[in-house]
């Protein structure tokens, strides 16, 4: 997504008055001196997001007066992306390469950009990543010290759930499939699939699979007053495995608007799955997590400014589960701030990531087999920070290093973590 963006202030509009007193200075400049490239340059570049047909214009008139810069050509395709025109785009991109001015850098993003345009081009695109890699966590077991006081006054004594450090291999997988109906409307069929596996050095008994499918259609709407609108009806099947063994799984569906605010995209979406869980040798009481799990959320990204981004998500889940004490209510916020950059100055962007995040959970009734006079509650505070370094073409070095803790009013329930992962991405 960086590569889309035209980075610009989150300056308010002005209404310009009869004597042009209240136009914003540099546009002021752009009529008293149409020809100063430099002025229209800064001018273009820090447009509202949402007066892209400004920008675009002033742009143009920059190659009237000088049709050989390959950044205006660049710029432009840029824009005419972010507005769909992807066959406008691609011949402005072509051009730019074309260019005796074209850097290194930016011929690397042009290249980059018209790949993304020729896959948006077909009726039936794929996309994905396939990740592997190795964690080390101070603790694996994300499990209380063995020195926790439990409610009957005794030690925490359980050395297979304590908190005990370990490292893992990890493999990942991702699959996006879009149909495109190619009608007036932007009608899809989406499919996407996940898949994640963890392998312990130690702790085996915290070996844990997961795979996950999400399908339906998504139907564009045609509105006069807000942009990218679209609905997308979809099922949710999920399996997954803790120490080698079937434990988990989850049907279900859910229902997801997307729609744009400017630069900035927002997807609120409604989800109700059923869950079951299996009973294991080392998780006797598992098969009480199962019932019904409802989330209600928001998914937002869109630039901040310059090359930094931002990533959101808020959301509020139900659980009913079988058994009352594990049931609850939680209420969870995350942030991430990708900041692009090139750091060798050849058009390969690096990415730097901040993450930070916080979780609440409030259950319906107290454990009897832990406390049976309180009622528990948790709260999860997060922070991250990721670094992804292009490597070869379309692989990447990924390292990313977390810190969690868990408070609870049941310290069986307290824990702290901190862990870092590194491995090579493979992006298609």
């Amino acid at each position: 997504m960086a590569l889309l963006a035209l980075w610009s202030l989150p300056a308010s509009a002005q209404t310009p008055s009869y004597l042009g007193r209240d136009l914003d200075p540099l546009f002021q400049g752009i009529l008293n001196r149409p020809s100063d490239f430099n002025n229209a340059l800064q001018y273009a570049a820090l447009a509202p997001a949402a007066d892209i047909e400004s920008s675009i214009s002033t742009y143009e008139q920059l190659l009237f007066y000088n049709p050989h810069l390959a950044s205006v050509r660049f710029e432009l395709g840029v824009l005419y992306f972010r507005l769909g025109s992807y066959e406008m785009a691609r011949a402005y991109f072509e051009s730019a390469l074309k260019m005796k001015d074209m850097t290194p850098a930016l011929r690397q993003r042009t290249e980059d950009l018209i790949a993304v345009i020729d896959k948006k081009l077909q009726p039936d695109q794929f996309t994905g990543y396939v990740s592997i890699g190795l964690r080390y966590q101070t603790n694996a077991a994300l499990g209380p010290g063995s020195q926790t006081v439990l409610a009957s006054g005794l030690l925490f004594n359980n050395t297979k759930f304590a908190a005990r450090p370990d490292g893992n291999w990890f493999g990942a997988f991702g699959l996006n499939y879009v149909h495109d109906f190619e009608n007036q409307r932007g009608d899809t069929f989406e499919v996407s699939t996940l898949g994640y596996d963890a392998q312990q050095f130690k702790l085996h008994q915290f070996d844990i699979g997961l795979v996950e499918l999400r399908a339906g259609p998504r139907f564009g709407i045609q509105s006069a007053t807000v942009s990218g609108l679209s609905v997308k009806p979809y099922v949710i099947a999920t399996g997954g495995t803790l120490a080698d063994t079937a434990y988990y799984g989850s049907l279900g569906g859910g229902l997801t608007v997307h729609v744009k605010a400017g630069d900035v995209s927002l997807d609120p979406y409604v989800e109700v799955v059923q869950q079951t869980f299996r009973n294991l040798t080392l998780y006797p009481l598992a098969s009480g997590m199962s019932g019904d799990l409802s989330t209600v959320g928001l998914l937002a990204s869109g630039p901040v400014y310059g090359s930094l981004g931002f990533q959101a998500r808020a959301s509020y889940a139900h659980a009913d589960d079988h058994f009352t004490p594990y049931g609850y209510n939680s209420w969870a916020g995350d942030l991430w701030l990708p900041w692009n950059f090139s750091p060798l100055g050849d058009g390969r962007l690096w990415t730097l990531t901040p993450t930070a995040g916080v979780s609440w959970w409030q259950y319906r009734a107290p454990d009897p087999t832990i406390d049976p006079n309180t009622t528990p509650h948790i709260v999860e505070w997060r922070v991250g920070l990721g670094l992804e370094v292009p490597i070869w073409k379309l692989l990447n070095l990924g390292v990313l290093a977390q810190y969690r803790a868990d408070v609870s009013n049941i310290p069986a329930f307290s824990m702290r973590d901190f862990s870092i992962a590194a491995g090579p991405t493979l992006r298609f």
